[in-house]
């Protein structure tokens, strides 16, 4: 990674970061199933915007491969938590509200990431 685009990430997974800390911290106090929820969400946006930040000055191709990459992780993560976390009922409820409440929170940084970095501009904080 050039220091040019290790710099401009550094914003953005600062902000993913504080998404998914707030987002631990909050499950953690709702229950124990919302708290795996905001994890393996966690999980997959550390996983999810490397990919996106590969994908970007490789063209459209390379960048829609790093989404549909980071979704298959989120997929799969989604999945794994669920099943980890032995939950039913209610508290499958609380993990999935958790584990999109995250998600989505880190799928506008990575699309505030592309947004900003593909109309030239200079990425400050998102």
């Amino acid at each position: 990674m050039t220091p040019v685009l290790s710099t401009r990430l550094v914003p953005y997974a600062a902000c993913s970061a504080a998404a998914c800390g707030l987002g631990v911290t909050i499950g953690s106090r709702i229950s124990t199933a919302a708290l795996y929820g905001a994890g393996f969400a966690a999980a997959s946006a550390l996983v999810a915007l490397p990919l996106v930040v590969w994908g970007t000055p490789r063209g459209t191709n390379a960048l829609l491969g790093g989404f549909v990459a980071g979704f298959f992780a989120r997929m799969i993560l989604v999945a794994v938590g669920l099943l980890a976390s032995h939950v039913q009922g209610q508290a499958a409820l609380q993990y999935a509200f958790s584990f999109f409440a995250v998600y989505g929170l880190t799928q506008l940084v990575e699309v505030a990431y592309v947004w900003n970095t593909s109309r030239g501009r200079p990425v400050g904080a998102p």
